[in-house]
């Protein structure tokens, strides 16, 4: 395929790079020299750079290099933070300073950070066109990291756009071998395909990447155009209008992100944007924006109520029940903190602790029928059944409409008569 259809392929899929993980270099073993306030210093600065806080960041590991110019930590970090604010020529110049103290032999050097080094180099070259220079960067760091799939990935994107295709499946396969999951890499292998005319091969593509990530916006349009070769119109109608959505998604969410680069203290806007995740199941995004509203705004009790509420939603009790305990640690009076915990409690059968809490939401609001239920469930599930049968009565008594109570009175109440329950 002609170089410049390729070209016309890359402009709609829109990809976005991958970029390294900056607490990489925070799971290494740190230098023996290495104080700890140098190390405290350091976990702040990742935490600005996670919130994107990028010139305070910077201000950081300008200050522990001032102290000690060969910190490979530091320079890395701030390499990476000038790659993030695409101030490309300074990553590049801190990003080999890395490479000029590792071959220095009065300094010890991690590998692995030497490897990411030139992964991360390669990632820089391919956003410069640079693609020669990127592609000698991923194969020295396939050569030193070859356990970690982003470096296979980087060579299969770069072979991708050079048109090396055969080169770019045999890279994506080993990135896959490595890590399953990459969403990522089934959308250039669709692309791939569909450059080569198997549409076929690419929805199947297109379809992985999609329920792997079901929020980026590339994988509906190019799917649409691969039903369009197969003349399938209504499904690449349906795969468009999903694509619209996507992208009215991506498009509210750089407006906010934008904002948010100006005022990071914004505590009602974050939850806004992470509500706007929650709602196009980009719950990674989610959960990260909702952690940066507690780290920016730390009494900001909507915020562990929110992010509590969706770890319940995906099933993560362990991580819910402290935030709900942080809800109540800051407003007491947060009735519904008690009641999820309640909930939360009993899913784990810990039913002294559920009791405690449902009892405590009764305390405040004698009339909160949910409470009552929730104490009904805890009582049948303990076998204590005259119990549920006169929470179940309460509840019909403050609640006359609720048939959920009356059902289950009138079920236990048989169950009582049959003799089948136990007290």
């Amino acid at each position: 395929m002609e170089v410049d259809q390729i070209r016309q392929y890359f402009m709609f899929t829109k990809l976005v790079c991958r970029v390294l993980i900056l607490t990489i270099t925070l799971l290494l073993a740190p230098s023996v020299s290495r104080t700890e306030t140098t190390v405290s210093e350091m976990q702040q600065g990742v935490e600005y750079v996670k919130l994107r806080l990028y010139p305070k960041a910077a201000d950081i590991f300008k200050s522990i290099l001032s102290r000690n110019p060969t910190d490979i930590n530091a320079l890395f970090q701030l390499a990476n933070v000038y790659k993030l604010q695409d101030e490309l020529e300074l990553a590049i110049e801190t990003f080999n300073k890395i490479f000029s103290i590792a071959e220095s032999k009065n300094i010890s050097t991690n590998e692995r950070i030497y490897g990411f080094t030139h992964l991360a180099l390669s990632e820089i070259y391919c956003k410069q066109s640079k693609l020669d220079i990127a592609e000698q960067h991923a194969m020295t760091a396939v050569q030193i990291c070859s356990t970690d799939a982003d470096t296979y990935y980087r060579l299969g994107y770069i072979y991708t756009h050079q048109a090396k295709f055969d080169k770019a499946l045999a890279a994506f396969k080993q990135t896959l071998t490595l890590k399953r999951d990459f969403a990522e890499v089934y959308e250039w292998l669709g692309l791939i395909a569909l450059m080569q005319n198997e549409p076929k091969q690419a929805i199947a593509y297109y379809k992985i990447a999609i329920q792997k990530k079901p929020y980026i916006q590339s994988a509906y349009y190019n799917l649409a155009k691969a039903y369009r070769l197969i003349g399938d119109m209504e499904s690449a109608t349906e795969q468009l209008k999903l694509f619209q959505q996507m992208k009215t998604y991506y498009d509210k969410t750089y407006a906010i992100e934008g904002t948010l680069a100006e005022d990071p203290f914004n505590a009602a806007l974050r939850l806004k944007l992470a509500e706007i995740h929650v709602a196009h199941r980009h719950i990674s995004a989610a959960i990260a924006t909702y952690q940066a509203v507690i780290q920016l705004n730390p009494e900001f009790v909507a915020g562990y109520d929110k992010l509590g509420r969706l770890y319940m939603e995906i099933n993560m009790p362990q991580r819910a029940i402290p935030l709900f305990h942080k809800v109540l640690a800051l407003n007491p009076d947060a009735v519904e903190a008690h009641v999820r915990l309640g909930w939360l409690y009993t899913t784990q059968k810990t039913y002294d602790k559920a009791e405690a809490h449902l009892q405590k939401a009764i305390e405040k609001m004698p009339k909160l029928a949910l409470a009552y239920h929730g104490l009904a469930e805890i009582y049948i599930q303990q076998g204590h059944i005259e119990k549920a049968i006169n929470t179940y009565q309460h509840i019909t008594q403050i609640e006359p409409d609720d048939k959920e109570a009356w059902s289950a009175l009138h079920k236990l109440e048989r169950l009582k008569k049959e003799g089948r329950t136990k007290r």
